[in-house]
């Protein structure tokens, strides 16, 4: 996504062959960001396969899920900066909830619209009706879990890691203490994930659920110990360099294979019994060894393909702009997916080549569409979506 923390740069530009490592990072993180919100899509279109009864998606999603939000945590410690001595906690405070809590409200609350005209949200909210609103609106806003748009729970979760940076930032001296201090959080938060379900934010779900400000204040730990993991990258200048492409290729495909000769190892604590799948957004990570390895490797992977793919002027841009493609995928993951799903399902069948194909399709077609809303908000409405500190024909800077 977006990071309104990274140095700035024009994310149109193509850097020209004297450009500077930094430019040069910052193109192949944009790409990694722009492949990591591809996989959120097709990851969410085969959700609903799964959910529709299909075997084959159950596989798909396993798969993806083993490490494409741990990607989104670790990028955001690539680009993060370090916090300068003296940095009071009301401008931290007024900087990150203008860059990560308002474009949360704008578009979770942007997914009210539709559901005063449908009744196929799939939140488990009875739409439209006073009950369901007040309920989803104080779960968004009062417990920080957005049941309007369920995809965006990522912002919440990154402003809380944002705040322990901000806490531990000044301790972080040498990459010893990186790695003990992201060991030390895993740690906690693996801890706290097997025996805290009281600090789940999916206790507000319940009929009966109480809301307080949850916050993802749990995953927050591991989070922010993969976030220290892109620190550490940062720091070491990981792929700053040129790549070869023979090496980059053979190591990518290791790293696939190392991802496929693992990700269904990873069985244990898991909300999804039936799969034993990742799910960072409810704090279900299945074993504590296998699940950061294979995070690690996938996201490898990643880094990898953005690295030897990067530099194309337009997907780089995407990339820098992946926040809003990120929350406008709550509009296909709420309203659409299933409906679709279903119907696919039943018309073709379980096959591989089928769920392959018609989710691949339906991710770039779902991809495209979101482009013009890019080009608009990015335009008329920057504070909106995670760009708070510039003016807008419609509205002022907020910081």
């Amino acid at each position: 996504m977006k990071d309104p923390n990274r140095e700035p740069v024009k994310p149109t530009s193509v850097p020209p062959a004297s450009s500077s490592a930094q430019r040069v990072r910052f193109d192949f993180i944009d790409m990694a960001r722009l492949y990591g919100v591809t996989l959120v899509y097709y990851g969410h279109i085969i959700e609903s396969y799964m959910k529709a009864g299909s075997s084959v998606a159950a596989v798909h999603y396993k798969f993806i899920y083993s490490f494409h939000m741990p990607l989104f945590f670790i990028l955001a410690g690539y680009v993060a900066k370090t916090h300068p001595r003296g940095l009071l906690p009301t401008e931290w405070a007024r900087h990150h909830l203008t860059s990560r809590l308002v474009p949360y409200l704008f578009l979770s609350l942007l997914l009210i619209i539709p559901t005063f005209w449908t009744t196929d949200f799939t939140a488990g909210l009875v739409l439209p009706s006073v009950d369901g609103y007040v309920k989803g609106i104080a779960v968004t806003i009062l417990g920080g879990f957005p049941y309007f748009n369920i995809p965006t729970w990522f912002l919440v979760c990154l402003f809380m890691v944002e705040f322990y940076h901000y806490c531990s930032s000044r301790l972080l001296t040498s990459n010893t203490k990186v790695l003990l201090i992201a060991f030390g959080f895993y740690l906690f938060g693996t801890i706290l994930a097997w025996n805290a379900h009281f600090l789940r934010p999916t206790n507000m779900l319940a009929p009966h659920g109480k809301i307080y400000p949850y916050f993802m204040i749990l995953e927050a730990f591991t989070g922010y110990s993969l976030y220290l993991v892109g620190v550490f990258l940062r720091r070491n200048k990981f792929l700053a360099g040129t790549l070869s492409p023979f090496k980059g290729v053979m190591a990518a495909l290791a790293c696939l294979f190392l991802v496929f000769l693992s990700y269904d190892l990873n069985k244990g604590m898991s909300l999804l019994p039936f799969h034993d799948a990742v799910l960072l957004a409810v704090s279900s990570h299945g074993n504590p060894i296998l699940f950061p390895l294979t995070a690690l490797i996938g996201t490898l992977m990643i880094l990898l393909l953005a690295k030897l793919t990067s530099g194309n002027r337009f997907l780089c841009y995407l990339g820098g702009n992946t926040l809003i493609i990120f929350g406008l995928n709550g509009v296909f993951y709420h309203l659409i997916n299933d409906r679709l799903a279903e119907k696919l399902l039943f018309t073709y069948g379980d096959h591989a080549i089928i769920i392959l194909v018609s989710g691949s399709l339906i991710t770039l077609a779902s991809i495209v569409l979101t482009i013009p809303f890019v080009v608009i908000f990015s335009r008329y409405i920057p504070q909106l979506i995670g760009k708070p500190q510039l003016d807008g024909p419609i509205m002022r800077r907020l910081v």
